[in-house]
């Protein structure tokens, strides 16, 4: 009986301290675990592959964001949408503040050239900020899906992202260019508003110098002289030629420039293969 009163206080003492080291023993795990998952989740987010290949066409990918304008959070999401590009082409984007090019298309090209060799199917977009400009360029049977009208056109519908007046939003500027660069390669359309700006104004130009041959050719009651006529004619021509003039004009841009914006076109009057281009001043 006296044996039996000493063993159950004893047993006793035993389940308590097991208990705690069960308890104790959890704890340690959930931490493991917790810590664990930490570290997954920051490699996989500050760790992310920049470059790859699609195995079923063989076109590559690569992401070189020298400038560091792109949070390692959110590249996943842009890689994902190259990976489409890759559906049809090579891609790549690029970010730099500093390169030896007097130009960003010249550097935009032997950049896409490095990386696939000249005359390779791709394209590729450059924000640069040594000469304030985004540029997209195409080589390959890219250039004839995506020519210099439309590689302006997608970097005049984007460029805005990288300015002040959207907190320099790198991210949203390369999302949205490839995004418009995936819709041409598909087949789809995209907005070209200073294209039909361009067509509506030479309509009303030529509206215009209609209407003045006309009250030209009624004026004093009389029709106008052959002499009257040959030099309406040529009117039309030299405001013609003005239009055109200055068109170019509106497409080019000097980085010397400060404080003006404009796209700039190219096609292949660089060493290299041929290729289409535009950009945008930002």
């Amino acid at each position: 009986m006296h044996r039996n009163n000493y063993k159950g206080p004893f047993l006793h003492c035993i389940k308590c301290r097991c208990s705690a080291l069960f308890t104790l023993f959890l704890l340690v795990t959930v931490l493991v675990l917790s810590s664990s998952s930490n570290v997954y989740a920051t490699e996989t987010a500050t760790n992310y592959n920049l470059s790859g290949t699609n195995n079923s066409t063989g076109y590559e990918y690569i992401l070189e964001d020298s400038a560091n304008f792109i949070d390692d959070a959110v590249k996943g999401k842009l890689i994902s949408q190259m990976k489409k590009t890759t559906e049809y082409c090579n891609i790549a984007v690029v970010t730099t503040t500093s390169h030896p090019y007097g130009s960003t298309e010249s550097y935009a090209v032997n950049t896409f050239e490095g990386y696939f060799g000249t005359g390779a199917n791709g394209v590729i977009f450059v924000i640069d900020r040594d000469l304030n400009e985004i540029y997209l360029a195409c080589e390959g049977s890219t250039q004839r899906t995506i020519p210099n009208s439309k590689c302006n056109s997608i970097c005049d519908n984007t460029y805005i992202y990288a300015t002040s007046s959207h907190d320099y939003d790198y991210f949203t500027c390369c999302t949205e260019t490839i995004d418009q660069v995936n819709t041409v390669l598909a087949g789809g359309h995209i907005s070209q508003p200073l294209r039909y700006i361009s067509s509506i104004f030479i309509a009303l130009a030529a509206g215009m110098i209609f209407c003045f041959v006309y009250a030209l050719s009624l004026s004093k009651g009389r029709k106008a002289k052959s002499n009257e006529l040959i030099g309406a004619a040529f009117t039309k021509v030299e405001i013609q030629n003005a239009r055109a003039r200055f068109m170019n004009q509106t497409r080019h841009y000097s980085p010397q420039s400060s404080g003006s914006s404009g796209g700039h076109s190219g096609g292949g009057g660089h060493s290299g293969g041929s290729h289409s281009g535009g950009g945008h001043h930002i």
